[in-house]
């Protein structure tokens, strides 16, 4: 599961489905990966590892009565003085005394997690078998690497690839607050003896962690939308992009290019490895890795344009453009943290996996 701020409602949208279409089976994946608030998601799902009807429930819950003050402080006094504070430390660091470590405060993420979710049942699931491993991706901003925390039963080895790294430990909500941490938005957190940020900042193979612990099929759920909102130059606005439309585009390009570049790549070496013999494929170290992508089937900026006046009005008001028809409504699909417009979105999720309910039945092998 990918990243994407208040995105990842769509995602619980998607398992809410599965656990249907499969008829409640128990726990149909063995593995569980997340990037971001991918990660969030799947501490969730691995919380209740046993019963997947009751975990994707018990996140749909969550993710329904989320607010944005549940996610980080959103009065405006604070931030301008953080941001103030920032700025001073930046400029003058000896005469400011314990600088602000981040634009918004997250600890209220970090409370509403920790009332939710149950991290003694995440390392459960691994020691009693209901999962094979889960895995949160951070990155390092010492080492410069995209980090992997996993938790498997067997005596996994860590690994190093370019930049790329598995460090093998349970998983708590340090690793979960890490990586959704967005630069300067957002705290960094200190695992071991190195500060960590959000997982999808260094990770340009997000299919991989899966693919380490022993994945032979990949079941993703993205958060960008299938179909660009604009095809023509001519259609396109003219007035300069705000702040807010710089921020949803750099997101935008976090959260996303790294997962398509990715899965075009493992299609691409899937092709490769049809036309090896067994032998081949050994001495190669290569598997064919079978792999489903589902991403939203409408534009997710029209959905968070529709649902922005529930963003409390001090995010709207640092956020806007000079009119709100010119509003790209990028940053907002993010940040949206509100019951009206989350709730979409996991009715979303749930249609579009409904939508290719026979390609799911297919790709899970029958209990």
């Amino acid at each position: 599961m990918t990243g994407g701020g208040a995105r990842g409602a769509y995602q619980v949208g998607v398992l809410k489905a599965v656990s249907e279409i499969l008829d409640r089976q128990p726990e149909p994946f063995d593995i569980i990966s997340g990037i971001s608030v991918g990660g969030l998601n799947a501490a969730g799902l691995a919380s209740v590892s046993d019963d997947f009807v009751a975990s994707t429930e018990n996140l749909e819950r969550f993710w329904r009565n989320l607010t944005t003050s549940k996610v980080f402080d959103p009065r405006l006094r604070k931030i301008f003085w953080t941001a103030l504070k920032l700025g001073f430390a930046t400029l003058l660091p000896k005469h400011i005394s314990n600088p602000p470590k981040s634009l918004l405060d997250s600890s209220p993420l970090r409370e509403t997690l920790l009332d939710n979710i149950d991290f003694g049942k995440v390392a459960n699931a691994v020691k009693d078998r209901s999962i094979m491993a889960i895995c949160v991706t951070c990155s390092g901003y010492d080492s410069g690497y995209a980090v992997t925390f996993f938790d498997k039963l067997d005596e996994a080895e860590d690994w190093h690839r370019v930049r790329r790294a598995g460090r093998k430990r349970a998983l708590d909500i340090d690793e979960v607050m890490a990586s959704a941490a967005l630069p300067l938005l957002f705290p960094a957190v200190k695992i071991d003896n190195e500060y960590f940020g959000d997982g999808a900042l260094r990770q340009t193979s997000p299919l991989a962690p899966a693919i380490h612990l022993g994945a032979d099929k990949l079941f993703v759920i993205g958060t960008r939308d299938s179909l660009p909102e604009r095809h023509k130059a001519d259609d396109f606005k003219t007035e300069y992009p705000s702040v807010g439309d710089l921020g949803g585009y750099a997101l935008d390009i976090v959260f996303h290019d790294s997962l398509e570049s990715d899965i075009e790549r493992l299609k691409r070496l899937n092709t490769l490895v049809q036309h090896l013999t067994p032998k081949e494929r050994a001495d190669a170290k290569l598997k064919m890795i079978d792999v489903f992508s589902i991403n939203p089937s409408i534009s997710l900026r029209s959905l968070a344009r529709k649902h922005a006046p529930e963003m409390p009005r001090r995010l709207r008001w640092l956020i806007k453009r000079r009119t709100a028809e010119s509003a790209l409504g990028r940053i907002e699909s993010y940040l949206l943290f509100e019951p009206g417009y989350v709730g979409a979105l996991i009715d979303l999720g749930y249609a579009d996996a409904m939508a290719r309910r026979e390609e799911i039945q297919a790709f899970f092998p029958s209990s």
